[in-house]
């Protein structure tokens, strides 16, 4: 965001003491206010706490960290967090004893500061529409119990909140990725059950499992291993799913962003919106770590794993020629289109009723990890997940959230890992508990569900039709644009809308290049296929409108009616006698609906 718009906010400043609460409550002149800044004030040093904590409340809603100083360490810290609501603020110091509590209470203060009235962020409906109106509504701050259990261990407490981050650096000053400084200078990941040790055995693992998988395509499955584990085992096997979960204090929250730019943030308050069907947003947890960036890895990962901005990739001169790959390109690429068919069918098999998406972003990173592969979509222009997982109305870039799948649902599901180097990139739309549906009861409501099952799979049908039509154009000489042509006929054909605002893209080591590769007709795409060329085709068709909105996360692209929409992808191959889809489907690989 700009500094100028900054400048159009007022400055707010306030200052809390232990046993000072101070309160926030929004009137019509000041609507907001955005915190920027926690700063500690030691106002003597006859005592040393060793630790001060800043806690909110929202609205008689449970109480969440918003900030933790240490005393000479670190005694300013940034935020970015927005409140709307009324607000409690308070302060505690935490002490070796309980006898230096008291002592140390009225020696410390902290002053919060940024701005009352910041509209960087547009928290509005977005019109003057009646709230009746049909496509209209907004969600207010879910209950508590829409919030997943963490897995904390005995005695950690659980607060989640309002919690800011930068689109920015995912490297901590040890230069290590995710997690807290201090555990990961020693090999400590400080999530799931508990503290996890990652030793140079498991990086070496790791690198293991990405060799042998790439000679034999045969891959590590750890969610396999969970249930293969029972009782005796079931502690060490479910610290190994949880393993790259944050630390179990961190909060979850919303996830807001502008779409496309490199500033993002976490909310606590849901934001407004003229939501277009059914679906909101739910909760989002805090980004999985990896491991460090030195150990465990055939290449170096992506420079946006780090940054959490795609710079080699945009400026590449792949962004405007053609590439074709060489015979040891080509191994890699299949590689790497193996294992993300691995993934996609180790998520796939978990998607049922009651599974959250959150869930299903576990699933992929922790098999995608434990091969030695980096989750692709994982901090990419910010992206929080490591899957791409759209319910419904939703088109594509779906957030993984606390939301459970229900009954009816589709949700697509769209896999990319990065191995050696290489990305794989394939996407699938599942059908959530629809075998229950089909053989439902003969109620007047078990009838409508069938029938709307039934139009999900007319949907999901077309949508892989689309995708199987423009694939058996794909040989040399094919020119990209030939294939919109052949995806509208069926989508018209069929009665539903091809989605232009997204294409297929070229891939390899960068994850999206040229060519671009549009699924609608009367396209203007250039160029013409060759061997040795990789690229993606991916048709999203909707059952209405091809129109499409984003949320306010920045990601989420729904239908502008609030219909369902599906999509199918697969990463292929040009060859001299025709076309190999790098990541094809498998005997084991599960049902689509």
């Amino acid at each position: 965001h700009s500094p100028a718009r900054d400048a159009m906010s007022e400055f707010f400043g306030i200052e809390v003491a232990p046993g000072e609460p101070a309160y926030f409550r929004p009137d019509d002149t000041l609507r907001s206010v955005r915190l920027r800044r926690a700063t500690l004030l030691m106002l003597d040093d006859t005592t040393e706490p060793t630790r001060v904590v800043v806690k909110c409340r929202v609205d008689r809603g449970p109480s969440f960290t918003l900030a933790s100083l240490v005393p000479r360490r670190s005694e300013s810290v940034a935020l970015d967090v927005v409140f709307t609501e009324d607000v409690r603020i308070s302060v505690s110091v935490i002490t070796a004893s309980a006898a230096a509590a008291a002592d140390a209470d009225a020696n410390y203060a902290v002053h919060l500061t940024g701005n009352v009235n910041d509209e960087t962020f547009e928290f509005g409906d977005g019109d003057e529409e009646d709230d009746d109106d049909a496509s209209s509504g907004s969600e207010s701050e879910p209950e508590p119990e829409d919030v997943p259990a963490t897995h904390a261990s005995d005695g950690e407490t659980t607060d989640r909140g309002s919690e800011s981050e930068s689109w920015g650096s995912d490297l901590d000053d040890d230069g290590e990725v995710g997690g807290e400084a201090e555990g990961l200078a020693t090999g400590v990941v400080t999530g799931g059950t508990k503290g996890t040790r990652d030793t140079e055995n498991d990086a070496a693992a790791r690198a293991a499992a990405a060799l042998t998988g790439s000679e034999s395509n045969r891959w590590l499955d750890p969610v396999a291993d969970v249930k293969k584990g029972g009782l005796k085992n079931m502690a060490k096997t479910q610290s190994a799913l949880y393993k790259w979960d944050a630390p179990s204090s961190s909060a979850w929250a919303f996830h807001l962003q502008t779409a496309g730019a490199k500033h993002h943030r976490r909310s606590l308050i849901c934001p407004k919106f003229k939501w277009t069907g059914d679906l909101r947003p739910h909760l989002v947890s805090p980004r999985r770590q990896v491991p460090s960036l030195q150990k465990g890895w055939l290449s170096p990962i992506p420079d946006y794993a780090q940054s959490g901005w795609p710079d080699t990739e945009f400026n590449s001169p792949l962004q405007r020629k053609l590439e074709v790959k060489s015979c040891v390109q080509i191994e890699k690429m299949r590689a790497s289109c193996r294992l993300a068919r691995h993934v996609m069918d180790c998520v796939a098999r978990a998607v049922g009723v009651g599974v959250t998406t959150d869930d299903l972003d576990r699933i992929c990173h922790v098999v995608t990890v434990s091969n030695g592969a980096y989750p692709s979509p994982r901090n990419y222009m910010g992206f929080p997940k490591s899957i791409c997982t759209s319910v419904n109305e939703t088109v594509c870039h779906g957030i993984p959230d606390a939301r459970a799948l229900q009954a009816g649902d589709i949700v697509n599901l769209d896999v990319t890992v990065c191995l050696d180097g290489y990305h794989g990139d394939l996407n699938e739309t599942y059908g959530v508990g629809f075998g229950g549906i089909r053989a439902g009861g003969t109620t007047l409501e078990d009838r409508k569900k069938h029938a709307e099952a039934e139009e999900s799979i007319k949907l999901m049908r077309c949508a892989l039709g689309c995708l199987q039509d423009a694939i058996a154009l794909c040989k040399p000489g094919t020119r990209f644009r030939d294939l919109g042509e052949v995806i509208q006929q069926r989508a018209d054909s069929d009665g539903f809308g091809v989605v232009k605002d997204f294409c297929g893209h070229g891939i390899g080591t960068l994850f999206h290049c040229a060519p671009n590769v549009p699924h609608y007709a009367g396209n203007k795409a250039v160029g013409a296929m060759q061997p040795g060329m990789t690229f993606t085709i991916e048709p999203m068709v909707n059952a209405g409108t091809r129109k499409c909105v984003t949320w306010p996360d920045g990601w989420t692209a729904v239908t502008m009616d609030g219909k369902k929409s599906a999509q199918y992808e697969h990463t292929l191959l040009i060859t001299a006698t025709g076309v190999e889809v790098l990541t094809a489907r498998t005997e084991t690989s599960a049902p689509l609906w």
